[in-house]
């Protein structure tokens, strides 16, 4: 897996819906990455690197786990006028149960539609090797073994081949759990996704996750 560092450098002040500081951001990866590559299959192509759409989707699961984990503060954008904080977190090994992703999207002669996904309600999703770019995070807690906060985030091994710029500040676990997890993202990619079953549906009335 190639290094995912091919970013600007910046390291986002904690402004808006992020919360840097706070242990319950090691939660996102699993959730957001395995949730989003269900959108990417839906879609019928993952692309190994690609320029982000800049649209939120949304992403929940009543649980997920997940095998190391490393993350660090980024921003998405071709430029300072459109560029967006956002937590760079990539997984090793991760499931996530009862899952459900939604996405708003205008549409030619259609309008504007919701496009929902759902999975992992009989059995878990399973992924690997997944990298996720989110910006907001709610959990009903969990647990995280092996924490290292603070660690530069050049140095990350949690996740195989996802290091960031010198000098940022980053996080890396061994294990995480996580409880009625809510996430908003921007892109996932990479990896591995094993599922069951995938239910698919369109919604003009604005019906989203959460």
């Amino acid at each position: 897996m190639r290094d995912r560092a091919a970013h600007d450098g910046t390291t986002p002040s904690g402004e808006g819906r992020t919360y840097w500081k706070r242990s319950a951001l090691l939660f996102v990866p699993c959730v957001a990455a395995v949730g989003a590559l269900g959108i990417a299959l839906a879609e019928g192509a993952v692309a190994a690197s690609f320029a982000v759409s800049g649209a939120a989707f949304k992403v929940s699961a009543s649980e997920i786990t997940a095998e190391g984990v490393s993350t660090f503060p980024s921003s998405i954008g071709s430029s300072s006028s459109d560029a967006k904080p956002v937590l760079l977190a990539a997984v090793k090994n991760g499931t996530v149960s009862n899952t459900c992703v939604s996405l708003r999207q205008k549409l030619p002669l259609v309008g504007e539609v919701s496009m929902l996904v759902h999975s992992g309600a009989d059995k878990p999703l399973a992924g690997s090797n997944l990298v996720v770019n989110a910006d907001a995070l709610t959990s009903g807690g969990g647990k995280v073994t092996g924490v290292q906060a603070g660690r530069d985030a050049s140095t990350l091994d949690g996740a195989p081949g996802v290091t960031g710029p010198k000098g940022t500040f980053g996080v890396q676990a061994d294990t995480a759990t996580a409880h009625d997890v809510h996430s908003t993202a921007y892109s996932a990619n990479g990896g591995t996704l094993t599922l069951e079953k995938l239910d698919i549906e369109f919604s003009r009335s604005g019906k989203q996750c959460f």
